[in-house]
């Protein structure tokens, strides 16, 4: 009974101490894996904006972004996005250009079926995406659906989101729908692909909005081409709440209404 009480005691001090080891290796460890985090994060942004002279790190609507300088220049930026994976997120480093076009996709992080899931970090897939107005017209890995879905996604998310801070496209503020002559307007936007929308307008409000043109998936775009137009009409405003499961198909259409009404002559 005593050995038994003694083996116990024992094995108490063996897992404190052991416990007291893994804390003091934690507490050294730690600091020294998140400096090599940071680090490996500021090649990544540096690898997305060449040519920088100096790295700016900005915030807006709680989203991080980088702004790359030259001669006090802003000569491009890059954000990181999180996409969806098939098996965990994917960690993507999106470059842009000074004008907020795409200049290069990296993939930071990527945990996915091996020689499948994993092809998604191919040159050939993401070189695809430089250039490009609408990620989501990119064709996919073959084998890869939802890796390469999730990876288009991000970088659009990252498109629209930088277009408001790098070059010609810049948001020039909310539009005064009351200053926009009777008529009828169109303009284009991008949703899984382009799409086209009319817009009419009388005695200062928005009275009519119809998708005229589309090629986007049909049964999982049709809530948002049903119903946005509608909440576009309903709250007089092109920034309406996007269709859970259409993000993209709603983001289009409100795109295309907001460029059919800038496009319009003021009173």
């Amino acid at each position: 009974m005593k050995n038994m009480a003694r083996l116990g005691i024992t094995l108490m001090l063996v897992c404190a101490f052991a416990g007291l080891g893994l804390a003091a290796v934690h507490a050294m460890t730690s600091p020294i894996i998140e400096r090599r985090a940071q680090e490996d994060l500021l090649a990544a942004v540096k690898a997305a904006i060449p040519g920088a002279e100096e790295i700016v790190e900005e915030t807006k609507d709680g989203e991080t972004y980088w702004l790359g300088k030259k001669a006090g220049e802003t000569i491009g930026g890059a954000m990181r996005v999180s996409a969806a994976g098939f098996r965990e997120p994917i960690e993507l480093m999106v470059g842009f250009d000074a004008e907020g076009k795409i200049s290069s996709v990296a993939i930071i992080s990527l945990n996915d079926t091996p020689g499948i899931g994993t092809r998604v970090n191919d040159k050939a897939f993401l070189e695809g995406f430089v250039g490009v107005e609408n990620p989501m017209a990119v064709d996919g890995v073959t084998g890869a659906t939802v890796s390469s879905s999730g990876v288009k996604g991000g970088v659009k998310k990252a498109v629209d989101f930088m277009a408001g801070v790098l070059g010609s496209s810049q948001s020039s503020g909310p539009i005064d729908i009351a200053s926009v002559p009777d008529g009828t307007y169109t303009g284009t936007g991008l949703g899984l692909r382009e799409l086209e929308v009319s817009v009419t307008v009388q005695g200062g409000k928005i009275v009519d909005v119809k998708v005229v043109r589309h090629d986007e998936s049909a049964g999982i775009s049709d809530p948002a081409l049903a119903r946005i137009p509608k909440a576009i009409v309903e709250k007089q405003s092109v920034k309406v709440d996007a269709v859970s499961g259409a993000t993209f198909t709603s983001q289009g259409i409100m795109e295309a209404v907001e460029k059919a009404l800038a496009g319009a002559p003021t009173k």
